[in-house]
């Protein structure tokens, strides 16, 4: 496996990409979507926010389940854009149409992904960082190093196995937090009822 994989499965321009025509809560659903694609019986979304003045701000949105896990290989590919380890996957809804690194970028800069497979020791981490892209500091995916959970959110994912997925430099925030939150929350229990209904937590 080579040191990186690069951020482009293609030459689209990265303003192209970031401007495609989805919501928010699509991009949240891309996360959903794989964590019941990998098995998760748990998923947990957490919002971290600061206020200023009267204006809420997501610092950072966090998404953790129990589910399978990623090993390094897919690790690596799995914030590549084009990229997926699931095409005519149909274990989960599939309807969303824009890839979880679409989805992300649509709204923040930075996505950092911590995941873990049964049987293994340690937690894999990588990232993508769109303002070190562009200044050149990376020129692809850093490859997986093993990497402590943060603290603070080590109660989102499995014991054995799952995924962690922070969003951070959100810079497309169109709505104060609790908006936001208050409409994530009834789009996901719409959307994924049926998961729900089956005791998705």
């Amino acid at each position: 496996m080579s040191d990186k994989e690069e951020f482009f499965e293609n030459s689209n321009a990265l303003d192209s990409l970031r401007s495609s025509d989805f919501d928010a809560n699509s991009a949240y659903g891309e996360v959903i979507d794989n964590a019941i694609q990998a098995r998760a019986t748990n998923i947990n979304i957490k919002f971290d926010t600061v206020t200023n003045r009267s204006y809420s701000h997501i610092e950072t949105l966090a998404f953790g389940d129990n589910g399978s896990g990623m090993d390094a290989t897919t690790l690596a590919k799995c914030l590549k854009v084009g990229w997926s380890s699931r095409f005519n996957d149909r274990s989960g809804i599939g309807r969303f149409g824009v890839g979880m690194i679409l989805g992300a970028i649509h709204e923040c800069k930075r996505i950092e992904v911590y995941s873990k497979i049964e049987n293994s020791k340690n937690w894999l981490y990588t990232y993508v960082d769109l303002d070190e892209i562009e200044d050149g500091k990376i020129k692809g995916i850093p490859a997986p190093i093993d990497k402590t959970l943060p603290q603070k959110y080590e109660n989102l994912v499995g014991k054995n196995s799952g995924t962690l997925i922070l969003w951070k430099k959100y810079d497309r925030q169109k709505l104060s937090a609790p908006s936001i939150i208050k409409y994530a929350h009834e789009y996901i229990g719409r959307t994924f009822r049926k998961f729900i209904w089956d005791d998705l937590i």
